[in-house]
C-alpha cells in the first residue's frame, strides 16, 4: 500500500507509515498531536532556491539563544497572544511538548510539537524568537508575553514560506 500512494501522490507528499484504523477514524479529529518545522534561510546572499521554500533574515541568527528562549512556550499555556488577532476561538490553551531551534549550515529550524496550534501560532511564536535575536524583545520575555494575552506584545507574522507540517501523531508513541 506504502509504495502504491508513493507511486501515484505528487513529489512533494510522501506516505511513511499506515496501519488499519476502526471504521470511524476521522483523520482530523483523532488527531493527538502535530509537529510543525519553520525554516529560515540566514544569510546575507539569497538564494534562488529557497525563494519560496523558506524565509530569509539576513541577521546572524543565535540558535542556541533562541533554543533556550523557546522552552518558554513549553508546557500548558493560554497562547491568545500567539494567535492572529481575528482569532475567534473561545479556548486558546494548548499545550507544547518540545521546542527546539538548531542551525544547519545556512538554515535555521525551528521544530514545535504541541497537541493542537492556533490560526497563525507557529508563524508569531517563530517571529517572537526573531525579535529575541534581534534585541526588540528581551530575551526572557516569552512567559510575561503569554501571562498577558496581548497579541501586540509578541513579535510578528513570519510569511508563510518556510512552514511545514512535520508530523502528525495519532498515539501517545510520537512525544518525548
Amino acid at each position: 500500500i506504502i509504495a502504491g500512494l508513493n507511486d501515484k501522490l505528487p513529489d512533494d507528499i510522501a506516505v511513511l507509515n499506515c496501519k488499519e484504523v476502526p471504521e470511524d477514524f476521522h483523520a482530523r479529529f483523532m488527531c493527538r498531536g502535530k509537529e510543525y518545522e519553520y525554516i529560515v534561510h540566514n544569510s546575507c546572499i539569497k538564494d534562488p532556491f529557497y525563494k519560496d521554500t523558506a524565509y530569509r533574515s539576513r541577521i546572524a541568527i543565535d540558535e542556541k539563544l533562541l533554543d533556550k528562549a523557546a522552552q518558554a512556550f513549553v508546557g500548558e499555556h493560554d497562547f491568545r497572544a500567539f494567535c492572529s488577532a481575528d482569532c475567534e476561538k473561545e479556548n486558546t490553551v494548548r499545550k507544547i511538548y518540545w521546542f527546539r531551534v538548531r542551525r544547519e549550515g545556512d538554515m535555521v529550524v525551528f521544530t514545535v510539537a504541541g497537541n493542537g496550534f492556533l490560526y497563525n501560532m507557529v508563524r508569531i511564536m517563530v517571529g517572537t524568537l526573531l525579535y529575541i535575536n534581534e534585541g526588540k524583545i528581551e530575551a526572557d520575555a516569552i512567559e510575561e508575553i503569554i501571562r498577558s494575552r496581548d497579541r501586540t506584545k509578541a513579535g510578528i507574522t513570519v510569511p508563510p514560506q518556510g512552514l511545514y507540517l512535520n508530523k502528525v501523531f495519532y498515539d501517545e508513541e510520537g512525544f518525548d
